[in-house]
């Protein structure tokens, strides 16, 4: 198995839960929900004091580090 596959696989357990997600340039937190075709997607909040939230699609790749909060 590749590490991509093993990420994958990981992330799909996580579906549901809070996570952290930094990428180079950017640190994204909020609840991910969909995994697949190299592509990870969160929904986030807008910013500190709004109270909308966005879908934030990150590709596998260009992800750093995740964090379960």
């Amino acid at each position: 198995m590749n590490f991509s596959l093993l990420l994958i696989l990981q992330l799909r357990r996580l579906i549901g839960e809070t996570l952290q997600v930094a990428t180079d340039n950017n640190l994204f937190e909020g609840k991910l929900t969909a995994v697949g075709n190299g592509i990870i997607q969160l929904q986030a909040e807008a910013g500190e004091y709004e109270q909308e939230t966005r879908t934030v699609l990150i590709q596998l790749s260009a992800i750093n580090f995740v964090r379960e909060l």
